[in-house]
C-alpha cells in the first residue's frame, strides 16, 4: 500500500506529456491531481509516526514530481509591482469564455463591456462569444466599439469566436476543428513598433455538464444513472483524445509562426494535463511570470479548476496576471498586462 499513491502520482505524471493509444486513459489521472497530491500528503504524514518513517521520502517525491503543476496554480505574493520599462511598448491582453454573455438566465454583456471597457484592453479573445441568437450584431458592435478592429467566426456549426483589437488585424485566420463545434482562431496584431501572432483557442469540451444533471437525478433509478455515469467516461475519453489531437495541430501553428505570439483560450484542461504541456511548449505561462495567489478560472465544480490560460514567446514579459471573479459567466476572465522587449 505504501507504493500505491506514489505510483498513482507517477501514472498522473506521464499522462500530463502522453496521449497516444492506451495511454489517453492516464489523462483521468491529471483531473484528479489535487485528490492524488493529498493522500500521498497523507501518506507521509502517517509513516512519519510509524515504523516505516523510512519510506516517507517516497510520497514527498511522488508531490515534488507535480511542482511544475503546483507553480501554475499558485504564485507567492511579494511586496511590490513589476514596472513597465522606458520605451517598452505595452500590451493588455483579455481573454474569455463569455458562455455568449447569457449566464444564469440573464443577458450580461452590456455589464461585462463596460467591465472590460475599464480594463483598458488592447487586444480582447473571446469564446463562445455573443452573437446573433442572443443579440443583435449592431448591439455587440456598439458594446465593444473601443476594441476598433475586430473579427467574428462565421460558421453557424461551431461555437462563436471573436478576436477584438486597438490595433489593426492582418492575416486572420480560423481554423475549425474536425468532428467538433470548437475552434481555434489566428490573427497578427500590428502594433506600432511590433507584430505580435495572437492564437485564441476553444478546444473540446469536457462534457460533463452534458451528463451531470443524468447522474444526479435522484428521481432517476440507480441504473439510469450509472449508465449516464459510464457514457460521460467513454465520452470524456474521446474528448481527451480530441483535445490531444487540436493541441498538437495548434503547437505546429505556433511552431511556424514568424513573429512573436501570445497564446490563449479555454484549453478545457488543467496544467497537469497533456493539452497544457503542449499548448505551451516553450512559451511562458503568464501566471507562472506574473500572477499571484491561487488561480481558477472554471466558476463551477468547487472552483478548483484552472482551464482557461495566456501564454506568450520569450520576446515578451508580464507585469500582472488576473482573474478577476465577474459573474457575467461561468468562465472568469484571464487579464494579463505586459510589454514587448
Amino acid at each position: 500500500m505504501c507504493y500505491f499513491f506514489p505510483f498513482l502520482s507517477l501514472l498522473a505524471w506521464i499522462g500530463g506529456y502522453y496521449a497516444n493509444g492506451i495511454l489517453i486513459w492516464l489523462s483521468f489521472l491529471t483531473l484528479g491531481i489535487w485528490g492524488i497530491l493529498a493522500l500521498n500528503a497523507l501518506q507521509m504524514i502517517v509513516q512519519l509516526f510509524t515504523r516505516h518513517r523510512r519510506k516517507a521520502w517516497l510520497p514527498l517525491l511522488a508531490i515534488l514530481l507535480h511542482t511544475d503543476y503546483l507553480l501554475a496554480v499558485w504564485q507567492p505574493s511579494f511586496p511590490g509591482r513589476n514596472t513597465l520599462p522606458e520605451g517598452a511598448q505595452p500590451l493588455t491582453v483579455v481573454t474569455y469564455n463569455t458562455t455568449h454573455f447569457f449566464w444564469d438566465r440573464q443577458q450580461t454583456m452590456q455589464e461585462a463591456a463596460a467591465y472590460i471597457r475599464r480594463l483598458q484592453p488592447d487586444v480582447v479573445c473571446m469564446q463562445e462569444a455573443p452573437d446573433a441568437s442572443y443579440y443583435q450584431m449592431d448591439s455587440i458592435r456598439m458594446a465593444f466599439d473601443y476594441v476598433v478592429y475586430r473579427y467574428i467566426s462565421g460558421r453557424t456549426d461551431h461555437l462563436p469566436m471573436m478576436i477584438s483589437s486597438r490595433y489593426p488585424l492582418r492575416a486572420v485566420r480560423t481554423l475549425f476543428f474536425k468532428n467538433s463545434v470548437n475552434l481555434a482562431m489566428i490573427a497578427d496584431v500590428c502594433m506600432p513598433h511590433d507584430t505580435v501572432r495572437v492564437f485564441c483557442n476553444h478546444l473540446e469540451t469536457t462534457s460533463v455538464n452534458q451528463y451531470r444533471g443524468q447522474i444526479q437525478a435522484a428521481s432517476k433509478p440507480w441504473l439510469f444513472r450509472l449508465k449516464a455515469g459510464a457514457r460521460l467516461i467513454l465520452q470524456m475519453k474521446e474528448n481527451f483524445r480530441k483535445r490531444a489531437e487540436q493541441a498538437d495541430y495548434i503547437a505546429e501553428e505556433i511552431r511556424r509562426s514568424p513573429y512573436p505570439v501570445v497564446v490563449c483560450g479555454d484549453f478545457n484542461d488543467t496544467p497537469a494535463s497533456y493539452t497544457y504541456h503542449r499548448m505551451k511548449g516553450a512559451l511562458t505561462d503568464g501566471f507562472r511570470d506574473a500572477g499571484r495567489g491561487y488561480q481558477y478560472t472554471f466558476r463551477q465544480l468547487k472552483r478548483i479548476w484552472r482551464i482557461d490560460y495566456i501564454f506568450y514567446s520569450d520576446e515578451l514579459k508580464g507585469l500582472s496576471y488576473e482573474a478577476p471573479d465577474a459573474s457575467y459567466s461561468d468562465h472568469k476572465m484571464v487579464v494579463w498586462r505586459g510589454y514587448t522587449k
